[in-house]
């Protein structure tokens, strides 16, 4: 089950993964649900964890399919390279809403993999998209945060609509029911 947007999981920030976690398991899990979701990229806000772990599969890209796959832990930025390129982007918690978003051509970070090794990398293009993408969501930071003001009223029907358990997927959403703490399933 994913997490709607509006949760308070996605607000916050996600906390680093540390060495005694079931990392495999937690990685399984990320892999189902993305298996389930047919969507590039998964990560622990999804499944109501909020920890600093997601994974990218660009095999169910629908904008550039592509073979990169890719577990990614405790991310941190080093440096982006210009330019802006403007691009598709969307989330499981936000169904049926895809929005154009600027983000760097090419990036390096650093992370640990799925067994934990210390990496430092450079990605390009779709997959530097999508790190960002999930970097941003491990900070609290959601795609909608990052279209102007204009573009964020445009889509407050859309939203509404969402919270309102009115938006068709093909996974079952959970949503958080305002000042109670507890969960509800929709569809």
């Amino acid at each position: 089950m994913i997490q709607a947007f509006g949760n308070s999981i996605y607000k916050t920030e996600a906390q680093p993964v540390g060495a005694s976690a079931s990392v495999q398991e937690l990685i399984a899990k990320l892999q189902e649900a993305q298996k389930q979701t047919k969507h590039p990229f998964v990560s622990t806000k999804h499944l109501g964890l909020n920890l600093q772990v997601f994974i990218i599969d660009l095999n169910y890209s629908k904008f550039e399919a592509s073979d990169f796959k890719q577990v990614f832990m405790n991310p941190k930025l080093i440096s982006t390279k210009a330019p802006l390129v403007s691009g598709l982007e969307d989330d499981l918690s936000l169904p049926r809403l895809t929005v154009s978003i600027d983000r760097p051509k090419q990036i390096e970070i650093s992370f640990l993999d799925e067994n934990l090794t210390d990496q430092t990398a450079t990605f390009s293009d779709l997959a530097a998209r999508w790190i960002l993408h999930g970097m941003d969501q491990m900070n609290g930071i959601s795609i909608i945060d990052k279209l102007n003001k204009h573009r964020q009223r445009s889509l407050k029907a859309h939203l509404n609509r969402l919270a309102e358990k009115k938006v068709e997927t093909n996974y079952k959403l959970e949503y958080e029911i305002e000042g109670l703490g507890t969960k509800d399933e929709g569809r």
